[in-house]
């Protein structure tokens, strides 16, 4: 049997490195046994939270939305959202569906990637997908790049030179973080205020929160193998990058910066079914079920919900494909990757709730802080 030739891009040497270097990655978490029973019942919204936070639990009208705008209807949603216990139940009808058209002159949607992303972008972007339906409805979507394998201060200060850059036109953004991108989006809004400014609100999908288990167990192979191995479209990094997705890092950044955290911020968080975890993943999630079977193979559950944050839903989708539309990219996956994540209905329906929550809120005092 012949195969296609690989493409250009795989044979160039820095990949080939690259693509051993994953491996070994992967190969030290592969031994870990495979949970027996995922119980979803402990998985609940109630993480500890700094005093005054409260989580919102906006997981019944974001469902409602969701089911709405998949035209498969309520089956297909059923697949795609998980509905855990403490799952409130909707309150009223399913609310009229956002003007589009409206939306996209009032609010502009910003998407800022994870880890590796800018080194990766020539292969499949984060949201790509996503940002090409909503151009398509006349939003004016922007993609803020941070350095590949830059620490959470270094992608901070890129942000702020993009936000700059994009102040002239007034509406405000409504910023979806990915992954290691949600601590770079955190960091911004401590760092950048005149930046911070221009965010209405900030969704995190998969957001590394509370860190990974993962970026402590990686933390000596990252260091000799990946940091500084030469990639094209991003620059080498030092390990800072992943010293601050270790849980120690961001509980000592909470502790320091939490309470300046004022804007509303949504979580949307990955968890997939165990038989939906792609294969390309599931070493790691392996190894992370050791500890907690309730994980998106590079996150545990808990870990990406931001304190005091609205609650949107937890998706059917590992840790990848709730975010980056690989297949579309690359068909040739199909063996390591399990897709079929509805990202578009997943974004729109984030863009629609998070509108109708900040109409909702009560809107300060002359000259008080947002």
């Amino acid at each position: 049997m012949r195969f296609p030739s690989p493409h250009p891009i795989f044979v160039h040497p820095a990949w080939r490195r690259a693509a051993q270097a994953a491996l070994l990655a992967c190969s030290l978490a592969a031994c870990a046994p495979m949970p027996t029973v995922v119980d979803d019942r402990a998985v609940a919204p109630s993480l500890p939270a700094a005093p005054g936070q409260v989580l919102q639990d906006l997981r019944a009208p974001f469902r409602q939305v969701v089911c709405r705008r998949l035209a498969a209807g309520a089956d297909a949603c059923a697949g795609s959202l998980r509905r855990l216990s403490g799952e409130p139940a909707p309150q009223q009808a399913a609310p009229a569906p956002e003007d589009r058209a409206a939306l996209a002159q009032r609010y502009r949607i910003a998407f800022v990637p994870g880890l590796l992303a800018e080194c990766f972008d020539r292969l499949a972007r984060p949201f790509g997908d996503a940002e090409q339906s909503l151009q398509a409805e006349g939003f004016t979507v922007l993609h803020l790049s941070v350095p590949g394998r830059g620490s959470t201060l270094a992608s901070a200060d890129r942000l702020a030179v993009e936000l700059a850059d994009a102040a002239a036109d007034p509406r405000p953004l409504i910023l979806f973080a990915y992954s290691k991108g949600l601590p770079d989006v955190l960091e911004l809004l401590v760092r950048h205020p005149s930046a911070a400014r221009q965010v209405a609100a900030v969704v995190s999908v998969a957001g590394a929160v509370h860190g990974s288990l993962l970026a402590d167990r990686m933390m000596v192979p990252y260091r000799q193998w990946l940091a500084g191995l030469p990639l094209p479209g991003c620059a080498p990094g030092d390990g800072e990058e992943l010293h601050s997705l270790q849980p120690a890092a961001r509980l000592a950044w909470w502790q320091t910066h939490g309470a300046a955290i004022t804007l509303p911020v949504f979580s949307l968080v990955a968890l997939p079914r165990p038989e939906q975890v792609s294969p390309a993943t599931r070493s790691t999630w392996r190894w992370l079920a050791m500890v907690d079977a309730r994980n998106d193979g590079k996150l545990l559950a808990a870990d990406q919900i931001v304190p005091g944050s609205h609650l949107l839903g937890f998706v059917d989708a590992d840790h990848w494909t709730i975010a980056i539309p690989l297949l579309e990219a690359w068909p040739a996956l199909t063996p390591l990757i399990h897709d079929g994540v509805p990202r578009r209905a997943l974004v729109d329906a984030a863009i629609e709730v998070v509108a109708q929550t900040l109409a909702q809120r009560v809107l300060p005092a002359p000259g008080s802080r947002r």
